[in-house]
Order: C-alpha cells, then sequence, then structure tokens
C-alpha cells in the first residue's frame, strides 16, 4: 500500500508539474503574440499617424500659400508674369502631390478614406479654377473667385477633419498598447506565482517522498 501511495503521490506531483509547464508555454506564446501587438501598435502610431499628421499640416501650409500667390498676382499683375506666377504654384503642387501620395500609402480607417478622396476631388477642382483664374487675369470673375474660395474652404475642413481622425486613432493605438502591456505585466506576475507553485511542489516531493530512488542498502555505501 506504501509502494502505491507512493506511486500515486508521484502520479499527482508529475500532472501538476506538467500542468504548470504546459501552462507556462501558452503564456509564453501568448505573451510573445502580445508584444509583436504592442510592438505592430507603436509603429504604426509613427508610421501611419504621426507622420501623417505632420503631412497634413504641410499640405495646409501650401494651400495658404498658394492662395496668398494667387491673390498677390491678381490684385497687381504688371508686377509678376503669369508664367513666374505659375511655376511657383507647380512647385507648390508638386510638394502637395508628393505629400499626397505619402499619406495615401498608409493605413486609413473608413471614414479617413473618405475624407481623403474628398480631398483630392476638392484639390483637383481647386486646382482647375486657380488656373482659369490665372489665365483670365484682372479683372476676375466673381462667380470664379467664390467658388475657388469654396473650394479652398472645403479642402480646409476636411484636412481639419482628418487631423481630427489623426488624434482619435492614435489615441485608440495608444490605449491598446496600455491594455497589452498591463496584460503582459499581469501575465509576467502569474508566471512567477507558478515558478513558485512548482518550486514548492519539488520541495514537497523531495521532503515527503518515501521511496528514494537509491535503494535502503546503498545508503551507506562508503568509497575505500
Amino acid at each position: 500500500m506504501n509502494m502505491l501511495s507512493g506511486i500515486h503521490h508521484k502520479t499527482k506531483l508529475a500532472f501538476l508539474f506538467l500542468g504548470i509547464v504546459l501552462t507556462m508555454v501558452g503564456s509564453s506564446l501568448w505573451e510573445t503574440r502580445q508584444l509583436h501587438d504592442m510592438n505592430t501598435a507603436v509603429a504604426s502610431l509613427y508610421q501611419d499617424r504621426l507622420q501623417p499628421a505632420a503631412g497634413l499640416f504641410a499640405l495646409n501650409d501650401r494651400m495658404y500659400a498658394k492662395r496668398q500667390l494667387l491673390e498677390t498676382h491678381l490684385a497687381a499683375p504688371a508686377e509678376a508674369s503669369p508664367r513666374h506666377t505659375q511655376a511657383q504654384l507647380a512647385s507648390h503642387n508638386q510638394v502637395i502631390d508628393s505629400l499626397l501620395r505619402s499619406y495615401e500609402a498608409t493605413y486609413m480607417v473608413a471614414e479617413e478614406d473618405q475624407v481623403f478622396q474628398s480631398v483630392k476631388a476638392s484639390l483637383t477642382r481647386y486646382n482647375l479654377l486657380e488656373a482659369k483664374l490665372l489665365r483670365a487675369g484682372a479683372p476676375t470673375s466673381a462667380a470664379l473667385t467664390q467658388e475657388l474660395a469654396a473650394q479652398f474652404d472645403r479642402i480646409h475642413a476636411d484636412v481639419s477633419r482628418l487631423t481630427q481622425i489623426q488624434l482619435q486613432v492614435g489615441k485608440q493605438l495608444s490605449r491598446g498598447s496600455a491594455v497589452a502591456d498591463g496584460q503582459v505585466t499581469l501575465l509576467s506576475q502569474v508566471k512567477i506565482a507558478l515558478l513558485v507553485v512548482l518550486t514548492l511542489a519539488i520541495l514537497q516531493a523531495i521532503v515527503m517522498d518515501k521511496h528514494p530512488l537509491l535503494p535502503k542498502n546503498l545508503k551507506n555505501f562508503r568509497l575505500n
């Protein structure tokens, strides 16, 4: 009976040990997944949120520069040739196109993509009206001027909305990263607790084992 009891005791310890090991292996895999998600969130926060947000500010600056350039030319057309003004506007347009391509290459949520397409459409219309006014010169058409101003306001409103979306999604990514960090911390504490339980179980097995591996007749064996 003592032998059977000892075997039963060792079997329970073996299953306990196996359960703890499997739990630790599973938790390590889950922890690796969480760390990967955290790294992805941080990378997305920089690549898909911070950089595009800076691009939006630059786009706004370029639009105001274009508007000021056209207004200055129309107010005093004799002081600057249309070709010179057109070349300056084309330079701004190249930078804006580059900013739009960079933004389009990032990950966008559904609403963000919708607003971005609106920006592109309004900008295309704005550039057409801008070219018409530049060719027409002074005096300017009131209808063209009003439509140009409306397109400018629409672009500005859409860019502001994109900035708000950037902030909202950035906050969500930040909160998600914080939650993942808390989960990883909790998991580390659980793993430490499991190690303590495993250590106590091994100590219990050593102290309470009534069937040592060495036979009794070898306990007093001494080397000459």
